[in-house]
């Protein structure tokens, strides 16, 4: 089955609580996507250099079709299965699927 990165790009709202939009994201948000059949785990990372976007979270999608995993998540947006909160900002979300060509390389 192929495997796929789901790499999603945020801020937090402007106006918003970035500790609150954290703490969303780590505690609700995360697990709430995991739940979902083909996301498997996720990792966040914050970008350390001035940039577009100050947070990345990388997804691990194991499903035979990405396009349609990727729209049962976004169905399941702003329902009870998956919270969304206000101090995200939506609008500035950036969303790309990578399908892995290699297995990891290590040194």
């Amino acid at each position: 089955m192929p495997r796929y990165k789901m790499l999603v790009f945020t801020n937090p709202a402007k106006g918003g609580s970035e500790e609150n939009y954290n703490k969303w994201y780590n505690e609700q948000h995360i697990p709430d996507v995991c739940r979902i059949e083909g996301f498997t785990g996720a990792q966040r990372f914050k970008n350390t250099i001035d940039g577009m976007t100050n947070y990345l979270a990388i997804y691990e999608v194991d499903a035979p079709d990405a396009a349609a995993a990727i729209a049962n998540l976004t169905s399941k947006a702003g329902t009870d299965e998956m919270i969304m909160s206000d101090d995200l900002d939506i609008e500035g979300t950036s969303v790309m699927v990578y399908e892995e060509l290699t297995e990891p390389y290590t040194a």
